[in-house]
Protein backbone atom coordinates (compact mmCIF):
# COMPACT_ATOMS: atom_id res chain seq x y z
CA UNK A 1 0.00 0.00 0.00
CA UNK A 2 2.97 1.93 0.78
CA UNK A 3 4.16 1.77 -2.75
CA UNK A 4 1.02 2.55 -4.37
CA UNK A 5 1.01 5.83 -2.28
CA UNK A 6 4.45 7.15 -3.24
CA UNK A 7 3.52 6.46 -6.89
CA UNK A 8 0.29 8.75 -6.81
CA UNK A 9 2.64 11.46 -4.77
CA UNK A 10 5.26 10.39 -7.62
CA UNK A 11 2.79 10.83 -10.69
CA UNK A 12 0.86 14.10 -9.18
CA UNK A 13 3.99 15.90 -8.52
CA UNK A 14 5.06 15.18 -11.97
CA UNK A 15 1.82 16.52 -13.34
CA UNK A 16 1.92 19.68 -11.06
CA UNK A 17 5.54 20.12 -12.52
CA UNK A 18 4.33 20.50 -16.33
CA UNK A 19 1.07 22.57 -15.54
CA UNK A 20 3.21 24.92 -13.41
CA UNK A 21 6.30 25.32 -16.30
CA UNK A 22 3.15 25.46 -19.08
CA UNK A 23 1.57 28.14 -17.14
CA UNK A 24 5.12 30.06 -16.75
CA UNK A 25 6.50 29.67 -19.95
CA UNK A 26 4.46 31.44 -23.16
CA UNK A 27 3.65 29.71 -25.79
CA UNK A 28 3.62 31.16 -29.50
CA UNK A 29 2.41 29.33 -32.82
CA UNK A 30 5.01 27.01 -34.38
CA UNK A 31 5.76 27.15 -37.95
CA UNK A 32 2.90 24.45 -38.76
CA UNK A 33 0.61 26.65 -37.35
CA UNK A 34 1.72 29.55 -38.86
CA UNK A 35 1.65 28.19 -42.45
CA UNK A 36 -2.45 28.42 -41.67
CA UNK A 37 -1.54 32.10 -42.19
CA UNK A 38 -2.41 31.77 -45.89
CA UNK A 39 -5.93 30.90 -45.28
CA UNK A 40 -6.65 33.78 -43.42
CA UNK A 41 -8.53 36.96 -44.46
CA UNK A 42 -11.20 37.61 -46.54
CA UNK A 43 -11.89 36.21 -49.46
CA UNK A 44 -14.38 36.24 -52.48
CA UNK A 45 -15.63 32.95 -53.87
CA UNK A 46 -16.63 31.55 -57.27
CA UNK A 47 -17.27 27.88 -57.60
CA UNK A 48 -19.27 25.88 -59.97
CA UNK A 49 -20.97 23.12 -58.90
CA UNK A 50 -20.81 20.05 -61.39
CA UNK A 51 -23.68 18.75 -63.83
CA UNK A 52 -25.02 15.67 -62.55
CA UNK A 53 -23.79 16.44 -58.90
CA UNK A 54 -27.38 17.15 -57.39
CA UNK A 55 -28.76 14.11 -58.46
CA UNK A 56 -29.44 12.81 -62.39
CA UNK A 57 -29.54 15.25 -64.79
CA UNK A 58 -29.13 18.25 -62.42
CA UNK A 59 -27.53 21.01 -64.25
CA UNK A 60 -23.91 22.72 -63.58
CA UNK A 61 -24.23 25.77 -61.33
CA UNK A 62 -22.15 28.43 -60.40
CA UNK A 63 -22.08 29.88 -57.12
CA UNK A 64 -20.84 33.32 -55.97
CA UNK A 65 -19.86 34.94 -51.98
CA UNK A 66 -17.56 35.24 -49.20
CA UNK A 67 -15.38 33.51 -47.01
CA UNK A 68 -13.80 35.03 -43.66
CA UNK A 69 -11.55 33.30 -42.05
CA UNK A 70 -9.78 34.89 -38.63
CA UNK A 71 -7.39 33.68 -36.06
CA UNK A 72 -8.80 32.34 -33.04
CA UNK A 73 -7.58 30.55 -29.69
CA UNK A 74 -4.60 33.41 -29.66
CA UNK A 75 -3.44 32.47 -32.98
CA UNK A 76 -3.17 28.16 -32.87
CA UNK A 77 -6.11 27.94 -35.03
CA UNK A 78 -8.24 29.75 -37.65
CA UNK A 79 -12.53 30.19 -37.95
CA UNK A 80 -14.13 30.61 -41.28
CA UNK A 81 -17.71 31.47 -42.32
CA UNK A 82 -18.99 31.39 -45.89
CA UNK A 83 -21.67 32.55 -47.31
CA UNK A 84 -22.44 31.52 -51.42
CA UNK A 85 -25.08 32.45 -53.53
CA UNK A 86 -27.14 31.93 -56.78
CA UNK A 87 -30.15 32.69 -58.03
CA UNK A 88 -33.12 31.79 -55.26
CA UNK A 89 -31.06 29.64 -52.57
CA UNK A 90 -27.95 30.62 -49.91
CA UNK A 91 -25.26 28.23 -48.62
CA UNK A 92 -23.58 28.87 -45.43
CA UNK A 93 -20.72 27.32 -43.63
CA UNK A 94 -18.81 27.44 -40.40
CA UNK A 95 -15.36 25.70 -39.99
CA UNK A 96 -12.54 25.30 -37.50
CA UNK A 97 -8.92 24.79 -38.91
CA UNK A 98 -5.75 23.70 -36.59
CA UNK A 99 -2.14 22.03 -36.46
CA UNK A 100 -2.55 18.78 -34.03
CA UNK A 101 1.09 18.44 -32.87
CA UNK A 102 0.03 15.05 -31.55
CA UNK A 103 -0.55 13.61 -35.17
CA UNK A 104 1.63 15.96 -37.17
CA UNK A 105 -1.49 16.63 -39.15
CA UNK A 106 -3.93 20.25 -40.40
CA UNK A 107 -7.85 19.13 -38.93
CA UNK A 108 -10.52 20.70 -40.13
CA UNK A 109 -14.22 20.00 -38.81
CA UNK A 110 -17.22 22.22 -40.59
CA UNK A 111 -21.14 22.34 -40.60
CA UNK A 112 -23.57 23.79 -43.47
CA UNK A 113 -26.48 24.84 -43.58
CA UNK A 114 -27.77 21.77 -45.05
CA UNK A 115 -26.76 20.44 -41.87
CA UNK A 116 -24.34 18.39 -43.28
CA UNK A 117 -20.78 18.08 -41.37
CA UNK A 118 -17.34 17.63 -42.39
CA UNK A 119 -14.10 16.04 -40.87
CA UNK A 120 -11.01 16.47 -42.86
CA UNK A 121 -7.18 15.43 -42.01
CA UNK A 122 -4.90 17.99 -44.13
CA UNK A 123 -1.32 17.62 -45.47
CA UNK A 124 0.23 20.50 -47.20
CA UNK A 125 3.23 20.20 -49.59
CA UNK A 126 4.32 23.30 -51.29
CA UNK A 127 1.37 25.40 -52.38
CA UNK A 128 -0.80 22.74 -52.70
CA UNK A 129 -3.05 21.00 -49.37
CA UNK A 130 -4.75 18.40 -49.77
CA UNK A 131 -7.45 17.31 -47.28
CA UNK A 132 -9.30 13.82 -46.83
CA UNK A 133 -11.87 12.88 -44.57
CA UNK A 134 -15.64 11.64 -44.64
CA UNK A 135 -18.70 14.10 -44.85
CA UNK A 136 -21.97 13.45 -43.74
CA UNK A 137 -24.71 14.65 -46.20
CA UNK A 138 -28.27 13.80 -46.07
CA UNK A 139 -27.85 11.19 -43.33
CA UNK A 140 -25.65 9.14 -45.78
CA UNK A 141 -21.73 8.89 -44.68
CA UNK A 142 -19.05 10.22 -48.24
CA UNK A 143 -15.61 9.67 -48.11
CA UNK A 144 -14.46 12.82 -49.51
CA UNK A 145 -11.29 15.11 -50.74
CA UNK A 146 -10.14 18.67 -51.57
CA UNK A 147 -7.18 20.04 -53.01
CA UNK A 148 -6.20 23.48 -52.29
CA UNK A 149 -3.41 25.16 -54.88
CA UNK A 150 -2.36 28.34 -54.11
CA UNK A 151 -1.89 30.44 -57.74
CA UNK A 152 -0.79 33.23 -56.01
CA UNK A 153 -0.06 34.86 -52.25
CA UNK A 154 -3.64 35.86 -52.30
CA UNK A 155 -5.62 33.25 -54.56
CA UNK A 156 -6.22 29.25 -54.47
CA UNK A 157 -8.16 27.05 -56.70
CA UNK A 158 -9.81 24.26 -55.25
CA UNK A 159 -11.64 21.12 -56.51
CA UNK A 160 -14.13 19.25 -53.92
CA UNK A 161 -14.44 15.18 -54.38
CA UNK A 162 -17.00 13.09 -53.15
CA UNK A 163 -18.34 9.25 -53.39
CA UNK A 164 -19.49 6.60 -51.11
CA UNK A 165 -16.23 4.68 -51.59
CA UNK A 166 -12.76 6.28 -52.61
CA UNK A 167 -12.65 4.83 -55.79
CA UNK A 168 -15.85 6.35 -56.70
CA UNK A 169 -15.19 9.91 -55.72
CA UNK A 170 -15.74 12.11 -58.30
CA UNK A 171 -14.59 16.32 -58.26
CA UNK A 172 -18.28 17.95 -57.77
CA UNK A 173 -17.11 21.12 -57.10
CA UNK A 174 -14.67 23.16 -58.61
CA UNK A 175 -13.33 26.78 -58.02
CA UNK A 176 -11.70 30.12 -56.85
CA UNK A 177 -11.07 32.10 -53.46
CA UNK A 178 -9.05 35.60 -53.86
CA UNK A 179 -8.24 37.15 -50.86
CA UNK A 180 -9.64 41.13 -50.92
CA UNK A 181 -8.62 41.84 -47.13
CA UNK A 182 -5.93 40.70 -45.05
CA UNK A 183 -5.98 39.65 -41.37
CA UNK A 184 -3.39 39.93 -38.66
CA UNK A 185 -2.53 37.24 -36.39
CA UNK A 186 -3.80 37.06 -33.61
CA UNK A 187 -1.36 37.73 -30.88
CA UNK A 188 -0.32 34.75 -28.12
CA UNK A 189 -1.56 35.86 -24.80
CA UNK A 190 0.49 34.54 -21.96
CA UNK A 191 0.01 34.63 -18.40
CA UNK A 192 2.40 35.50 -16.09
Amino acid sequence: MRSLTTLLSFALGCASNVIVARAQSPTTPGPEVKKLAVMVGKFTVEDEVKAGAMGPNSPATKFSGTDDCRWTAGGFAVICEAALYRPGRKYTEASFVYYDPTSKTYLYHAVDSSGGVENKTGTVSGDVWTWLGESNFGGKMYHTRYIMKFVSADSYEYTDESGESESSMKVFVSGKETRVTATKPAKSQSKQ
